[in-house]
């Protein structure tokens, strides 16, 4: 990650330079969150500035630029470390679904999100709902087809093979209410995969290529701490 580089490319000021190595000290002392508001704090800048700073480096925001960075950081580490896994467990298309349903959720435009998986994918739906229940969202593991109120609600759905019997038939009674839904599955023509505008496609290997097992449900709980630190990300970003 070459900070000098990119200074001398954009011709940044002294407080520009200053943020943006405190940003990339953080990142490469492995800090796992790197809130703005820490960094304005050490920077000694407003988040206003901050935000400005990620625009001129062609970014949307805040966030997009600390993406960004991380991914470049990772990339770079990968050729020098023996079993290092570069957690490509999805696509750059799936990864900017997965983008989308953090905006989504941290805009709290739902009421309640539902999740569903059955057999091991319901460990990832049921991981999800504890997580989302712990940053304050009203989230249940039950169909919403249950449910006998008006809420808004967003339907997120978890099957490797996309062909859940359960999760279809919801997903058919959903659609006519045009309920807005997400899919994680290894298999986008399936019949939740072509079902949603919204496919979050996940690899079945692991780090190891030499090795057969399946990972589907590892790589999914692995998008869901990415998911959630993004949604912690977007919300820190929009309070600032």
């Amino acid at each position: 990650m070459d900070v000098q580089l990119m200074e001398r490319w954009n011709s940044l000021s002294v407080s520009e330079m200053r943020i943006l190595r405190e940003i990339v000290a953080r990142i490469e002392r492995g800090d796992d969150r790197v809130p703005i508001r820490a960094v304005a704090q050490a920077s000694f800048v407003s988040t206003t500035s901050i935000v400005r700073l990620a625009k001129k480096l062609g970014f949307e925001g805040f966030s997009e630029l600390l993406y960004s960075l991380k991914h470049e950081r990772a990339s770079s580490l990968a050729p020098n470390m023996p079993g290092f896994c570069e957690r490509m467990v999805a696509s750059e298309e799936s990864r900017s679904q997965l983008e989308s349903l953090a905006e989504e959720l941290a805009l709290g435009s739902y009421e309640r999100i539902n999740i569903m998986g059955v057999g091991y994918s319901d460990l990832t739906a049921c991981y999800l709902c504890n997580r989302l229940l712990e940053h304050g969202f009203f989230a249940s593991t039950k169909s919403p087809l249950d449910f006998r109120d008006d809420r808004s609600y967003l339907m997120l759905f978890v099957s490797e093979s996309g062909e859940t019997k359960d999760l279809t038939f919801v997903q058919d009674r959903c659609r006519p209410r045009g309920v807005v839904d997400y899919v994680f599955t290894a298999d986008r023509s399936s019949t939740l995969g072509s079902g949603s505008a919204h496919c979050i496609l996940v690899e079945r290997k692991g780090c190891r290529a030499d090795k057969e097992e399946n990972f589907f449900v590892i790589n999914c709980l692995t998008l869901v701490e990415d998911l959630m630190i993004r949604v912690r990300e977007l919300r820190e970003e929009r309070e600032s």
